[in-house]
């Protein structure tokens, strides 16, 4: 096991992933603490389901998906954050109702597509 284990590391792309993992997890673990204490425990996945509509709605259109879906990526997360600054309503509710209305139109979206390549059978 120790063997397979040293023969891996040979590789540069390994060492390197291994360098990157550890510094990503450093990273999230501390960015983690501070978005849980400001109840922003859910801000990465109500933005992957806006990456998702974004996504979706820019293929069935025909534009390019990375060009418009990082921007309104972080539009989103800008407005989830004005949302959270305001008593009224709770940050993660506000989280769940952005991310489940974005899931709601990419999937209007791809059932609405003409094209079959985007349907599943």
């Amino acid at each position: 096991m120790v063997n397979v284990i040293i023969e891996m590391m040979q590789y540069t792309f390994i060492r390197r992933a291994l360098i990157v993992g550890m510094l990503v997890s450093l990273c999230a673990a501390l960015l983690g603490v501070s978005l849980v204490l400001k109840r922003y425990s859910m801000i990465g996945d109500g933005l992957s389901h806006v990456g998702f509509g974004i996504l979706t709605v820019s293929v069935v259109i025909g534009w390019s998906p990375m060009i418009v879906s990082i921007p309104v990526v972080i539009i989103a997360s800008i407005i989830l954050l004005k949302i959270g600054s305001n008593k009224k309503i709770n940050t993660d509710s506000a989280i769940a109702l952005i991310a489940s209305s974005s899931l709601a139109i990419g999937v209007a979206f791809t059932s609405a597509s003409n094209r079959n390549e985007y349907r599943c059978v």
